[in-house]
């Protein structure tokens, strides 16, 4: 009983070293390193910084390197699947660059793969090995093997653009109910028609309200009481005329001297 034991033993550990020692030496150390750090948050163990992840992440990725490390910052663990070890970003610091960006190495074939969602398709970048005959296609985990099926991503993008029309046109809830069966289409076509005419009254109240708020009330200034009218001068009275002066009789000649 013990030596089956102990074969067993045996097979268990040359299944779990095998694969290790057919990777190649590049292989090895990324299993090394990314193994032991499965479950922790890429950026409390600075994984990024780490020089095996570092340069070959750059050499990859070229001019999308800083968008793709923007967004897979915000991934929260390093998960495993299989021999695929991965991170994918939890939200976009760039919405105008990209909306998710994934990191995948896969440890059978030592081959790092990004995939960056730009609009409806996925940008994906690959390694391709120099001693590959044949192009390696990429393999994706779970969580983002959606991304890569074509009809999937069809169906995500009309539910994209369900939700925004939606959000734009701020469709009643009783439009929706009807749409999914679960109401009355009578009782919901007279939700709809009430909620509409609601909504035809609303801008005629709300330009009134805006314009009661919009426009201050006139100041009424106070009118400026009127100046007294000053009292008109009394004429100056007429200065009587000086009485004439009478003449002055005439001074009788002096007689001439008598001879």
């Amino acid at each position: 009983m013990r030596c089956l034991h102990i074969v067993w033993l045996a097979l268990m550990l040359n299944a779990c070293v095998a694969p290790l020692l057919l990777m190649s030496p590049q292989g090895q150390l990324m299993w090394a390193l990314l193994k032991p750090l499965v479950g922790l948050d890429p950026n409390d163990v600075g994984l990024f910084e780490q020089p095996l992840i570092k340069n070959r992440m750059r050499e990859l990725l070229g001019k999308n390197y800083d968008t793709t490390l923007s967004l897979l910052k915000t991934a929260d663990k390093i998960q495993q699947e299989g021999p695929l070890i991965y991170l994918v970003s939890t939200y976009t610091p760039v919405p105008e660059m990209a909306e998710k960006a994934g990191l995948v190495w896969n440890s059978d074939t030592n081959q790092m793969a990004v995939m960056l969602m730009q609009g409806s398709a996925p940008l994906i970048i690959s390694e391709q090995l120099s001693n590959q005959t044949e192009k390696l296609v990429p393999s994706w985990p779970k969580e983002l093997a959606d991304y890569t099926d074509p009809q999937k991503l069809q169906q995500k993008a009309l539910e994209a653009g369900t939700s925004q029309v939606q959000q734009q046109l701020a469709i009643p809830d009783a439009v929706s109910a009807i749409a999914s069966g679960g109401v009355n289409a009578a009782q919901g076509v007279a939700d709809v028609k009430e909620t509409v005419m609601e909504g035809a009254a609303m801008p005629t109240n709300i330009t009134e309200a805006a314009a009661k708020v919009t426009t201050p009330a006139m100041l009424v200034i106070p009118a400026v009481p009127a100046v007294p009218a000053v009292p008109a001068v009394p004429a100056v009275p007429a200065v009587p005329a000086v009485p004439a002066v009478p003449a002055v009789p005439a001074v009788p000649a002096v007689p001439a001297e008598i001879k």
